[in-house]
């Protein structure tokens, strides 16, 4: 049995008690640890993956967008170092994904994020609206008539993924496939796997990567209208605008990045709010408050709790002194529910006024160049689920899981009865 993160937080040097309680992998009892020390604990030390953690949102929203004294390079390389071997297996296989945009700095992130920019944008976005709104509702169609049914496995684990590939120009491909070579790459990324979980998914990665590169050549040859085609076009030709690789890389980043955090995301909105039955029927009495409702869910339980920033020069945190080099681990689970910025954080309220004033999507210039889009899927499907099943219940004594990974939550399993 997990023991209360407050009971262990209780005695002793805070700092010290908050380093040796912290559970970087757990997400059961975060949010309780989290609101345990952030009062008199701005910084500690993780030992057990060599990170700095920070928990006040007014140190986060500093160090964030402050390219000049932290590194976002690796935002991306993985937590534990990957042993000799599985870096010789990916280097005969060719993979050369490179880190761009989240993780790199300026110049270099200013002049990719320029030619990304072009097609990942909110006009683009909307421009879906119609198309996702029409997956969603393929989707609950296959649902009626069932007595019970998980709604990450019926709904959130594919639709994210899905509308990726509206992105990309891309319709014979298989959800399933795409999402598990995701659930690798965050798991030998930002998890703790073993050498023989890292061995198989070094594997898969690589045939991820195969598929990027096999899409983009695929464009190259034949240009569609979307994001691969679009990037090629900029590029024509200059490496000065975009290598070819950095396309290669940033079409990867975004079979990653542009559903695995979504499909958390709307995991986290429909559990807080089915736990709630009278903000669901806020919802279905009133389907404009699914906005707001977006913002809180992202604001309580964001899909992203924690990022990586590493120190260029000695900065000093809340009076403690960090060196050059040093990993600094950034809460934003914690910035979130921060008192000195939201009332009542602890408090999941549809109606809060500045629930749209969370950290989930990041601050400054690595602020998510995906957020209207994720913003849009998840207020289609709680207008549209809302509106299917207004009776939707939560089915009694269930456990939620959640992934063992130090930056991405979200529930494995939701089952629910979808007429109550």
């Amino acid at each position: 049995m997990t023991e209360n993160p407050q009971t262990r937080a209780a005695a002793g040097c805070p700092m010290e008690q908050a380093s040796e309680t912290f559970r970087p992998f757990e997400h059961q009892g975060m949010y309780e640890f989290l609101a345990s020390v952030r009062g008199d604990v701005p910084i500690f030390f993780a030992p057990e993956i060599d990170y700095w953690v920070v928990t006040r949102r007014a140190d986060i929203e500093k160090i964030m967008p402050d390219a000049d004294r932290f590194s976002a390079e690796l935002a991306t390389q993985p937590v534990f170092p990957w042993p000799d071997s599985v870096g010789r297996y990916l280097e005969g296989r060719n993979f050369s994904n490179e880190a761009v945009q989240v993780a790199c700095d300026p110049p270099r992130h200013t002049r990719i994020k320029k030619s990304a920019a072009q097609f990942l944008n909110i006009r683009q976005f909307m421009s879906y609206e119609d198309a996702i709104r029409d997956l969603v509702r393929g989707y609950i169609e296959r649902m009626r008539g069932q007595e019970e049914i998980d709604l990450v496995e019926a709904l959130t684990y594919e639709l994210p993924a899905q509308v990726v590939f509206l992105l990309l120009g891309v319709t014979d491909f298989d959800p399933k496939k795409i999402k598990a070579w995701g659930d690798l790459r965050l798991h030998m990324i930002w998890g703790d796997p073993n050498e023989h979980d890292l061995d198989t998914a070094a594997r898969d990665l690589a045939d991820f990567w195969d598929y990027t590169v096999d899409l983009v050549e695929a464009r190259k040859v034949s240009p569609q209208d979307d994001y691969p085609s679009k990037l090629l076009a900029l590029r024509d030709g200059d490496d000065a605008v975009l290598t070819e690789n950095e396309i290669k890389s940033l079409i990867f980043g975004l079979l990653i990045a542009g559903h695995e955090t979504t499909t958390n995301a709307a995991g986290n909105l429909l559990l807080e709010l089915l736990r709630r039955p009278n903000q669901w029927q806020a919802i279905v009495d009133d389907p404009s408050r699914a906005k707001n409702a977006v913002e809180e869910g992202l604001r309580y339980v964001t899909s992203v709790v924690a990022w990586r920033r590493q120190t260029k020069e000695p900065v000093t945190v809340s009076g403690i002194d960090l060196p050059k080099g040093a990993k600094v681990l950034l809460s934003l689970a914690s910035a979130n529910r921060d008192p000195a910025k939201f009332d009542e954080p602890e408090m999941f309220d549809i109606r809060r006024k500045n629930a749209q004033e969370h950290m989930a999507f990041g601050r400054g210039l690595h602020h998510c160049a995906g957020a209207p889009l994720a913003r849009l899927e998840l207020r289609i499907i709680l207008e549209e689920l809302t509106t299917a099943f207004p009776e939707m219940a939560l089915v009694d004594d269930q456990s939620i899981n959640f992934t063992r990974t130090l930056s991405f939550r979200g529930p494995n399993q939701i089952l629910v009865r979808p007429c109550g």
